[in-house]
């Protein structure tokens, strides 16, 4: 698998051995938990995570690393080889003091910049100025609040979707929304709302990408439904034990209103709910005497 190689570009740091032991943590440079360069009171590197000495002889010290002279810009095309044999041939450690070098630690794919400031020959100890991890930028963080997973809407629907983008430092810049993929359109500043187009039926998955300092985040999905509404159409009523009661078409997942009227001109709502099934049964107290009549509408889209 092809992945991007890690280049400490952060902040350079000096590290001074303190003394001979490179058992001691402070006499070791610990890089990574697989590097920690360290040296004895003589011979050269090492990494004590699974070295406990120099070997003079095949010189391949430190382990799990590969050096080479030049600037850590280019690092990707510059020839490597081990630390004693970039010392010189034979090696000779104190000719790297003063000279700008890039190290790479193999198995973790880490490139950083090292330059010698100092060494100390027979007497141990060494010295040199590295670069750090880059600062990253924190991540966003980017949820949908409305509409709610699940949600049914009548074509044409234009849905208002709202959005909470937040960033621990610095100011969310964008929030962009996306149905299947596809963008609805972005926000530069809070509140990050956006009212869609119309909405043809069809199934649709929400996301939204918040975008802070260059870095961003990517919403849970939330998945909407936009249904053809059929039209209202009801049976005849039944009156049975009291109970005045007729059944309706409707779109399960769409918003019905019934309403009650004496005159059919003032009307009363007296039942209103989100279709589970079709047909939706209504029942009501049945009033002997007078005329009593029922209506059926569909509530707009939320």
């Amino acid at each position: 698998m092809i992945h991007a190689a890690t280049v400490w570009t952060g902040p350079t740091i000096t590290y001074t051995q303190p003394g001979t032991d490179p058992t001691q943590p402070d006499n070791q440079d610990r890089l990574t938990p697989k590097v920690w360069l360290t040296r004895a009171t003589t011979q050269g590197l090492f990494n004590a995570v699974n070295e406990s000495s120099y070997d003079k002889f095949t010189k391949t010290r430190p382990s799990d690393t590969e050096w080479a002279y030049g600037e850590l810009a280019n690092h990707a095309s510059l020839t490597y080889t081990t630390w004693a044999a970039m010392s010189g041939n034979p090696p000779n450690p104190p000719s790297m003091v003063g000279k700008q070098a890039v190290v790479h630690l193999i198995s973790e794919d880490i490139y950083l910049s090292i330059n010698f400031t100092a060494w100390g020959g027979s007497a141990g100890g060494f010295a040199y100025t590295r670069s750090t991890p880059g600062i990253t930028a924190p991540s966003p963080t980017v949820s949908i609040t409305n509409p709610v997973n699940g949600a049914v809407f009548a074509a044409p629907a234009t849905v208002a979707i709202r959005s909470t983008a937040t960033v621990s430092s610095g100011s969310v810049t964008n929030v962009q929304f996306f149905g299947n993929s596809i963008s609805l359109g972005s926000v530069p500043t809070s509140p990050f709302n956006l009212t869609t187009g119309n909405l043809a039926a069809g199934n649709y998955a929400l996301t939204a990408v918040a975008t802070a300092a260059g870095i961003s985040t990517t919403s849970s999905v939330v998945n909407i439904t936009v249904v053809s509404p059929i039209a209202i159409s009801a049976t005849f009523p039944i009156i049975t034990n009291g109970q005045f009661t007729f059944d309706y078409t409707a779109n399960p997942g769409l918003a019905y209103v019934v309403e009650h009227s004496l005159n059919l001109v003032n009307w009363l709502p007296v039942a209103t709910n989100v279709a589970a099934l079709n047909p939706v049964r209504f029942s009501d107290s049945f009033v002997p005497g007078g005329s009593h009549y029922y209506r059926v509408g569909r509530l707009p889209n939320p």
